[in-house]
């Protein structure tokens, strides 16, 4: 079965476009997950609307990610409690932190981080001398970047309106927002006149080429990972392919988050969990070596883009 539309991302004609899973999670009637064969993106068809994606992210995102974490939305859970948040997220600061180094500006630059959420990679980026603002629709959590002494924006339309936007950036960070834009090549199109001279941009989505998906094949992460609050799905080549569309100096790294331990529980539970359930049986160096296994056959779980605005 084929649908009659062109693809979103590379405008590929309808004929090159294939359904690729009708398990989309907590997705509406009627919705599925495409693919293209030109450029290799999946996308969610029909995607939300702005309306109804504007809802999502304010009203259901919270609660959406505690269900998909298998977590109760308790009242000091982890995504409705900015500081349980912050302390949650310490390990992907620690990750993210190991390739941004190399990134930053001098201290007294000036970051933008979008989606920004309880702020965990601001605070940490304020605290080595950087201007920081952050930009994020949930209103408890830009409430308390605020509170904190950092300038939050509740939306990237607020943010370029404002005098803010004037004064330029030293880099601009967001990590697993691109993908769930209605036009990613936009958005990020957007955010290069921002940049100042030798700016650049760092971002992360998803990636389809994820062990459990192409490699393992598990029918259990395939129904949890195409999920209604993306609109898209990127591949090694698909990043590729839109990375070259900014016609900038760009980079792309590929990096694995969820651990071997995760991976055992995905097998024999067939859920999402298990960081580290299995380290103390298999030492830090057998779990090191799988990270990295992963990433030299291509087959790991995060997609890194660097651009550069000479």
């Amino acid at each position: 079965m084929k649908e009659s539309i062109p693809c979103p991302l590379c405008n590929a004609e309808p004929d090159k476009q294939k359904i690729h899973s009708d398990k989309v999670y907590l997705g509406k009637p009627g919705q599925k997950i495409m693919r293209c064969a030109v450029c290799d993106v999946a996308y969610l068809y029909p995607m939300l609307s702005e309306t109804e994606k504007e809802k999502f992210y304010k009203d259901e995102f919270h609660e959406f990610m505690e269900k998909r974490a298998g977590t109760a939305a308790a009242a000091n859970s982890d995504w409705l409690v900015p500081e349980n948040h912050i302390k949650a997220n310490e390990r992907q600061v620690a990750r993210r932190m190991k390739y941004i180094k190399p990134h930053l500006p001098v201290p007294g630059g000036r970051i933008l981080d979008i989606g920004c959420s309880s702020g965990f990679m601001l605070f940490p980026l304020k605290e080595l001398g950087y201007d920081c603002i952050g930009i994020e629709p949930a209103a408890n959590y830009s409430q308390f970047i605020s509170s904190k002494g950092i300038l939050c924006f509740q939306s990237l339309k607020d943010f370029l309106d404002s005098t803010e936007a004037e004064t330029g950036f030293d880099l601009i960070t967001h990590f697993f927002v691109a993908d769930e834009m209605l036009d990613p090549i936009l958005f990020i199109r957007q955010q290069i006149p921002l940049l100042r001279e030798g700016g650049k941009i760092i971002f992360e989505v998803n990636s389809t080429d994820d062990a459990l998906l192409s490699l393992y094949k598990l029918e259990a992460f395939n129904e949890f990972f195409w999920q209604v609050s993306e609109n898209y799905f990127f591949s090694v080549d698909s990043f590729t392919y839109m990375i070259k569309k900014f016609g900038l100096p760009y980079k792309i790294i590929l990096d694995q988050r969820y651990d071997l331990s995760n991976h055992l529980t995905w097998a024999i539970e067939g859920k999402p969990g298990g960081m580290g359930r299995f380290k103390s049986y298999f030492g830090s160096e057998l779990e090191e070596y799988y990270r990295k296994a992963l990433i030299k056959s291509k087959h790991c779980d995060t997609l890194i883009g660097i651009l550069e605005n000479t």
